[in-house]
């Protein structure tokens, strides 16, 4: 797979469902639920916040690709290197791996418009998963899922992939509202993600069970 450039942002509608591409093949063992308080997707050494309708990595240090730097509207998803770094890898937002969108992007370090963006720093250098200097810039990442898609590995930023509702594996199921910015539109056991976007949004992950 050639990863895209990130100079512009996919032509594909990125809370359009994907087509027929394959699905992440389930892995064995028993399904889990997602716990009401698991609302951050965070790998090891990052700071994980509870139970506060947050999804936040502070201070990741990052891998950039050569595709270049992420823009507003483009997709990716993250992969571990090391404890504690990972590394950004750029794809159209339509395909099954795109669990990412970059709703802003931000000079050095910044705060995101929500606490319920992954803020995902860039550090300078493109081969070091060393923190060296200051991050050359923030990025805000809103879960990229339209309604009806089912999740697995919610809790890990890393792992978390789209599965179908059938993968034993499936976690959690989405509803996305558009235009809202109301955790009350979710449900009193889902997880509610508000996103200021543009386009602003909340996303309801509804937990495995008769919801899925």
């Amino acid at each position: 797979m050639t990863t895209p450039p990130f100079g512009v942002p996919s032509a594909a509608n990125p809370f359009q469902p994907p087509g027929t591409g394959s699905f992440t093949p389930p892995r064995p063992g028993a399904p889990r639920s997602l716990s009401s308080t698991a609302k951050v997707l965070v790998a090891a050494g990052i700071v994980v916040a509870l139970g506060v309708g947050v999804l936040a990595a502070f201070g990741v240090a990052a891998i950039a690709r050569s595709s270049g730097t992420p823009v507003a509207g483009s997709c990716l998803y993250l992969s571990d290197e090391s404890v504690g770094t990972q590394s950004y890898h750029g794809v159209s937002c339509s395909e099954q791996r795109a669990t990412y969108r970059v709703d802003d992007v931000e000079d050095g370090t910044a705060s995101c418009h929500g606490g319920d963006y992954v803020r995902f720093q860039l550090f300078r250098g493109t081969s070091s998963s060393s923190r060296t200097g200051a991050p050359r810039e923030t990025l805000c990442l809103a879960l990229n899922v339209s309604s009806g898609e089912c999740l697995r590995d919610v809790d890990d930023e890393a792992e978390i992939s789209k599965v179908t509702c059938s993968d034993p594996d499936a976690e959690a199921r989405a509803v996305v509202h558009q235009g809202s910015s109301d955790e009350d539109s979710c449900g009193a056991a889902d997880t509610a993600l508000v996103y200021a976007g543009p386009p602003e949004r909340t996303i309801c992950l509804q937990p495995a069970g008769e919801n899925i």
